[in-house]
C-alpha cells in the first residue's frame, strides 16, 4: 500500500512538472518569464553589444547583450506587467516568424501593426510613433532637397520587408534598388555611394547622424511628404494570434508609463549608442 501511495505522489509531481513546462510564459518563482524576440541590429531602438553596460539584457544562447530604446521600454513594460524578461535575438525576417509561430511570447523591433501582419499576429497598444525621413551624404546632391521631387532619379533604399521600403514608390522618378537587410548595412551602402538616399524613422536617422557627422537628414519641407497614416507611423509589441490575456496585460502596463519617461528612454539611447563612445 505504501508503494502505491508513493508511486502515485511521485506521478503527480511529475505530471505538474510536465505542465509546468508546456506555454510560452513559464514560472520562475512568483514571477513569470516573458520571451521577447529582438531584431538586435538597430541603433538608437536596440543593438547588440559585447557588456551588459547601460542596463543591457543578456541574449538568451549568446554571451552578448541587447541594449537600446526599447530594451529600456520592454524592461518597464515587464517589471509593470508582473515578468521577468528573457531576450532573444532574430534577424527581421526570422523575428516575424518567431512571432507568428509562437517561438517568443512578444517581439518589439520598431514593428508597424500593419493590416497585412494582423493577418498573422496581434499587437499592443501603440508605445511609440515616428515619421519616416530621407538621410542622405552631406556632400550629396541631395543634401538641400527639399521636397519629394528634388529626389527624383536618386538611387534609393531601405530595409527588407518594411514600410520604409514601400514609401520609396512616393518618391517620382526615384531609381528603387534592392532592399537591404538591416540598417547597418544602409548606412554601408550610402556611404560607399552605391545608393543616394536612404529611407528610415526619425529616431534611427538621427542617432545614424550623430554616429556619422558625414551623414544629414534632408531638409523636405512637408510635414508628411509620404502620407502615411497613424497605423504606418506608430509601433506596438507584436504577439501570436490569440494572445488575448497578455495583450491585456502588456496594455495595462503600457498605458502606466508616462511619455515624458518613453522620451527619456529615446534619449538616452541616442546618447548610449556604441558608435557615440
Amino acid at each position: 500500500m505504501k508503494k502505491k501511495i508513493l508511486s502515485a505522489l511521485l506521478a503527480g509531481l511529475f505530471l505538474l512538472g510536465a505542465l509546468a513546462g508546456c506555454g510560452g510564459q513559464k514560472d520562475t518563482g512568483n514571477q513569470k518569464v516573458l520571451r521577447v524576440g529582438f531584431e538586435g541590429m538597430t541603433v538608437p531602438t536596440n543593438w547588440t553589444q559585447d557588456s551588459g553596460d547601460h542596463g543591457a539584457v543578456p541574449i538568451t544562447g549568446s554571451d552578448q547583450y541587447l541594449c537600446g530604446f526599447e530594451v529600456a521600454y520592454m524592461k518597464a513594460v515587464c517589471e509593470r506587467a508582473g515578468y521577468q524578461l528573457q531576450a532573444y535575438k532574430y534577424d527581421w525576417d526570422g523575428l516575424m516568424m518567431a512571432v507568428s509561430t509562437g517561438k517568443v511570447d512578444c517581439a518589439i523591433s520598431m514593428i508597424s501593426p500593419t493590416a497585412e501582419r494582423q493577418k498573422t499576429m496581434d499587437f499592443t497598444s501603440p508605445y511609440y510613433r515616428s515619421d519616416s525621413v530621407v538621410l542622405v551624404q552631406k556632400s550629396g546632391p541631395y543634401a538641400g532637397a527639399t521636397s519629394l521631387e528634388a529626389l527624383s532619379g536618386a538611387r534609393v533604399t531601405s530595409m527588407l520587408n518594411t514600410l520604409w521600403y514601400r514609401q520609396i514608390d512616393a518618391i517620382p522618378g526615384a531609381d528603387k534598388q534592392p532592399a537591404l537587410e538591416s540598417v547597418p548595412a544602409m548606412l554601408v551602402a550610402l556611404q560607399s555611394g552605391k545608393v543616394d538616399c536612404l529611407l528610415m524613422d526619425r529616431p534611427t536617422a538621427q542617432a545614424s547622424v550623430i554616429a556619422n557627422p558625414d551623414l544629414t537628414i534632408a531638409p523636405l519641407r512637408e510635414e508628411d511628404p509620404f502620407g502615411a497614416s497613424d497605423q504606418d507611423v506608430s509601433v506596438a509589441i507584436a504577439l501570436p494570434r490569440g494572445s488575448d490575456q497578455l495583450r491585456r496585460q502588456l496594455n495595462e502596463a503600457i498605458a502606466q508609463i508616462p511619455q515624458d519617461q518613453v522620451q527619456k528612454m529615446m534619449d538616452d539611447a541616442c546618447r548610449d549608442q556604441p558608435l557615440n563612445r
